[in-house]
């Protein structure tokens, strides 16, 4: 896999977090992670102490004006690019199955698809930091959202591997009653198939669930999409 020298120096004012200056190596697989750990920083929390403003200064007019009320794809990606200056710089490349349609991509959906006569199936990618609770737990989550017992470490271990940007990630299939978060009726017939990559620097989890007829019959595509799945890569900086 390529890596692409990156120096910079980053000044975070936050209370848990202190100035740096880092001479990287960045790999692609680090971009996504930085990429998702930008995201979850906007999550600290504020700091309580309160302090007068007793200086003032003008606003320069050579500064850009600030951006308000611009879309989440704008901000998200790359601010200073206008609506219609292309594609937005995803960390991923990847090509949506016919039939399927695109949602906006958000912190905790990085790729969010849809499919179905009325887009009851849902197919999305997600990132987390480190290993976003461990491979155990994740999977039994899952299982949870179904109705269906947990699985024991050496079940897990038995699981079937796929290729997977680059990796091997877990692979599962379970069908049952599923309630997803803030559902409070289980939707009956339903199946899960979903994908887990743990790698040291963050995991990469795709699921698909919808009724199980019709999962059945998008398995094709969920496995197109999933190959079709590629880091973008990046020019070396200048020196």
């Amino acid at each position: 896999m390529a890596v692409f020298p990156l120096c910079f120096k980053r000044e975070i004012q936050d209370p848990c977090c202190y100035p740096v200056t880092l001479p990287l190596m960045i790999s692609p697989k680090t971009i996504l992670f930085s990429f998702v750990a930008m995201g979850l920083l906007c999550s600290c929390g504020r700091i309580e102490e309160r302090m007068t403003i007793t200086e003032t200064r003008t606003v320069s007019t050579r500064a850009p004006a600030p951006q308000v009320g611009i879309p989440s794809k704008v901000r998200f990606y790359d601010d200073k690019k206008e609506e219609d200056a292309g594609p937005r710089d995803h960390p991923l490349l990847w090509t949506t199955p016919a039939g399927w349609t695109e949602g906006e991509p958000n912190q905790m959906r990085l790729i969010d698809l849809k499919f179905g006569p009325i887009q009851e199936g849902e197919c999305y990618l997600s990132a987390l930091p480190g290993p976003a609770g461990g491979l155990d737990a994740n999977i039994n989550r899952w299982r949870s959202q179904l109705g269906l017992t947990p699985l024991t470490a050496a079940d897990i271990e038995k699981l079937p591997r796929k290729p997977f940007l680059g990796g091997q990630a877990h692979s599962i299939t379970a069908d049952g009653e599923y309630r997803n978060m803030g559902q409070e009726v289980a939707q009956k017939d339903y199946r899960l198939v979903g994908l887990i990559q743990q790698a040291p620097e963050l995991t990469l989890f795709v699921k698909m669930t919808g009724p199980r007829a019709l999962v059945e019959s998008q398995m094709a595509n969920f496995d197109s999409f999933v190959t079709s799945l590629q880091f973008r890569k990046r020019a070396s900086a200048e020196p």
